[in-house]
């Protein structure tokens, strides 16, 4: 596990980024798709009721050969912003 915050950062933003790493995992799907999941409204907004579940994009599955090995998880920014970084970073992983 690797956490990286950055000197301004502010401190919530941690415990958010480790809850969508940790969404992304248990998922197995980037946490956007839950986000656009409740912007559809209806049935998705019981997603709303589920405790292990953070639906704000930045969270994305770091997967080898069909297998989830991992997650990152972006917090800080704007929603996008942070799904924008965390591509990047598995980009990096080479992922």
């Amino acid at each position: 596990m690797l956490l990286y915050r950055l000197d301004q950062a502010q401190h919530g933003s941690v415990l958010v980024a480790q809850q969508k790493a940790k969404t992304a995992v248990d998922f197995r799907r980037p946490t956007g798709a839950s986000e656009s999941a409740l912007a559809d409204g209806g049935l998705h907004w019981r997603l709303l009721g589920m405790t292990n579940l953070t639906p704000l994009e930045g969270g994305l599955p770091i997967l080898r050969d069909g297998r989830v090995i991992g997650a990152i998880g972006v917090s800080g920014m704007q929603s996008t912003q942070d799904a924008q970084a965390a591509a990047a970073g598995v980009a990096a992983f080479g992922a």
